[in-house]
């Protein structure tokens, strides 16, 4: 069931994140800024200077400032910050059975609505899953984001799991790709990547972000 209404099992909100998270509380702990993961790292909003954000509460404030509706989604390793922030600031978020379906449904919502379709899936091999409908946006002129959560920046290269920098198979077949390297810029990444979406002809773009 999602917002009160039932849906079918494969776009339903999976209880499990809500039981996980209620039980877990905050996956942030409290560190000293620059000693932990770049997304997790705490730092202030230009807004709310009083207010410490994470940058996966920085990436959803500027989703829903564009307008973003939902976040499709395959409950993965790394993916918790952004989930726990998407629960906190009421963002949909649609589970499916596989990343190729995240990707489709990001391309499709753009190709009708002609708004960015957004999708969230871990690194590595759930990444290249989620590129079938990158590339089918590619082809075409669809605006989708696709986020990639990864390894901590500061520990990309060590061969931890899955340990993969997604954004130069990402880049042949988005307009815009980047690797978010300081929660300060990412709503500077976010406005680049928007605007290589929806400018000239509408087209995927690409988000690697450690979590």
């Amino acid at each position: 069931m999602i917002d009160g209404q039932e849906c079918p099992s494969y776009i339903s909100f999976p209880q499990r994140w809500d039981e996980r998270l209620s039980k877990r509380g905050s996956p942030y702990p409290d560190v000293a800024p620059g000693s932990h993961a770049p997304l997790q790292a705490g730092v202030a909003d230009s807004s709310r200077r009083e207010t410490v954000m994470t940058g996966a509460e920085i990436l959803v404030e500027e989703l829903q400032a564009r307008g973003v509706k939902f976040i499709a989604t395959l409950n993965g390793h790394g993916l918790d910050p952004i989930y726990l922030a998407c629960r906190q600031a009421g963002m949909r978020m649609i589970d499916v059975r596989n990343e190729q379906a995240a990707g489709y449904m990001a391309e499709v919502t753009g190709r009708l609505t002609r708004s960015v379709g957004v999708c969230a899936v871990s690194g590595a091999v759930a990444h290249a899953n989620a590129l079938t409908g990158v590339l089918n946006a590619w082809f075409d002129g669809a605006p989708m984001l696709l986020i990639t959560g990864i390894t901590p920046l500061a520990e990309l290269g060590w061969g931890n799991f899955q340990d993969f920098n997604p954004v130069p198979m990402a880049e042949p077949i988005c307009k815009y790709a980047r690797l978010v390297d300081t929660p300060h810029r990412v709503g500077q990444f976010v406005h680049e990547a928007f605007a290589a979406a929806t400018s000239g002809r509408p087209g995927p773009v690409h988000l690697a972000m450690p979590l």
